[in-house]
């Protein structure tokens, strides 16, 4: 996938109520605040909300995005999270580390963070949408010839995430979308780049461990990835 969009200008805006990053060719970007975002999400039927996370495909203008809000559960949690890295601000920045490094990942579009002075209030997150499908999903539909491809670009992916000590923090197989006979991340909000290597060998193990449940019981797809154990 062309990764052009590596060197995309990026307009930062950093006030005491809000912090933001959007692309610059995002044509709402100077306009946009908490408020336009939710009407985004609550204008289409989202496909996960939850207590912590609601995640819906919006199309905004000519684009087709997919929106995320990270919901804080309670006044105690908004404390907690802004004693550290928002969950939207990690999936922008690993977005482009991921893609540095040679792995395939979602273009990010837009983070923006609501505060009242150091308390976050609420965070969200864009990506482009991909026109692809779930590796849970597909994989065990592939002829062998492609179940292979996927194998390949998989191990691929392990040895990149070796060199530059990347984990991903929650390797489902719906986390991986398999799009144009390319392997792609998503859901990159408890991804790291690891300093030291003992850290990124546990982070690791927790990766390719949580990769094999996707297919326990099946034998002919553990087979495939019996390398990870």
């Amino acid at each position: 996938m062309n990764k052009e969009w590596l060197t995309q200008g990026i307009i930062k805006t950093k006030q005491w109520q809000f912090y933001r990053y959007v692309v610059d060719w995002f044509e709402p970007h100077n306009k946009f605040n908490r408020q336009q975002i939710d009407q985004w999400l609550e204008s289409v039927q989202s496909y996960k909300h939850d207590q912590t996370t609601t995640v819906a495909k919006v199309t905004i203008g000519k684009f087709d995005l997919v929106l995320k809000r990270y919901n804080a559960r309670s006044f105690g949690h908004k404390i907690k999270r802004s004693l550290r890295q928002s969950r939207a601000q990690r999936c922008w920045n690993m977005s482009y580390i991921f893609a540095q490094a040679g792995l395939n990942v979602a273009p990010p579009i837009f983070m923006f963070e609501e505060r009242f002075f150091f308390i976050r209030k609420h965070a969200f997150f864009a990506n482009e949408y991909l026109s692809g499908d779930e590796l849970l999903e597909v994989l065990p539909a592939m002829h062998e010839t492609e179940q292979l491809q996927v194998v390949e670009a998989f191990k691929e992916a392990m040895t990149i995430m070796l060199k530059y000590k990347l984990s991903h923090g929650d390797m489902k197989a719906s986390n991986l979308l398999w799009v144009n006979q390319q392997l792609f991340f998503i859901d990159l909000d408890g991804a790291r780049q690891h300093r030291y290597a003992v850290s990124w060998l546990r982070s690791n193990k927790r990766d390719r461990k949580r990769f094999l449940k996707n297919w326990s019981g099946n034998s002919e797809l553990e087979a495939l990835f019996s390398w990870l154990k």
